[in-house]
């Protein structure tokens, strides 16, 4: 049944409120769990002097942060204050995320500052801090994506339309830089369980990005995770 939900003062528009698909958000979080097992292990894989690696692997540290900033922003500025207004009861619940992304946050700044460091000498003492630096934030966010997947996403499933749950994912897609765009697509592809892969990419992807990905990004994505995993890419799954 269709709920209408009225506007109350900060958003001039009426919602038209059926629910929405929350699944996309545990293959986002997938990703970020992924990442921050992997990278640590990069960092300290690193051999002294090794400048090159470094870059490689810097750069990739440097997407999967920026990302993790840029999705923590999309929740900061389109989910919290809506689920507040709707779901009152869901306010602790966001308390507790908004606490959770400011604490993150301070994480991934020492993480950067390192990574800058880091990236230019292939320093192994520096490249030890960055490590811990990441296992940090690896360990904070495990915590944190399992309270929003448990206290949050239920509820945004039953209260936001399927428009505004499709701003979190406008809200990325636009805030990451287009070269990005073969490597965030590959890695949502691949934390995919693979029975369903084919299906969710049907489903999921226009007929012309599906036609890019096969044309070019694929190939690209490939490319970064050889040059990252050359005895293999881990699974994201």
């Amino acid at each position: 049944m269709t709920r209408r939900l009225p506007s109350t003062g900060a958003d001039d528009r009426v919602v038209d409120e059926t629910g929405c698909d929350t699944s996309d958000i545990f293959i986002i979080h997938r990703i970020f769990r992924w990442g921050y097992r992997e990278l640590p292990r990069l960092v300290r894989a690193v051999p002294a002097g090794d400048l090159e690696r470094a870059t490689t692997v810097g750069n990739a540290v440097e997407l999967v942060d920026r990302g993790l900033h840029v999705h923590h922003e999309g929740e900061d500025e389109l989910l919290w204050d809506r689920l507040e207004r709707r779901e009152p009861g869901c306010a602790m619940h966001v308390d507790v995320m908004k606490a959770q992304h400011a604490r993150v946050s301070e994480l991934l700044d020492v993480a950067d500052g390192l990574l800058a460091e880091w990236r230019t000498t292939a320093d192994p003492a520096t490249g030890e801090r960055l490590a811990a630096a990441l296992d940090d934030v690896g360990t904070t966010l495990g915590v944190h994506l399992g309270r929003e997947e448990a206290d949050i996403v239920p509820v945004a499933a039953r209260m936001l339309s399927q428009a505004e749950w499709e701003e979190l994912g406008e809200h990325g897609r636009g805030a990451l830089p287009k070269e990005a765009m073969p490597v965030q697509l590959g890695l949502m592809i691949d934390a995919v369980p693979e029975g369903e892969r084919d299906e969710w990419f049907r489903a999921n992807l226009p007929a012309p990005v599906r036609l890019l990905w096969a044309l070019l990004m694929r190939r690209k994505y490939t490319a970064w995770h050889r040059a990252l995993f050359p005895d293999g890419m881990p699974a994201l799954v």
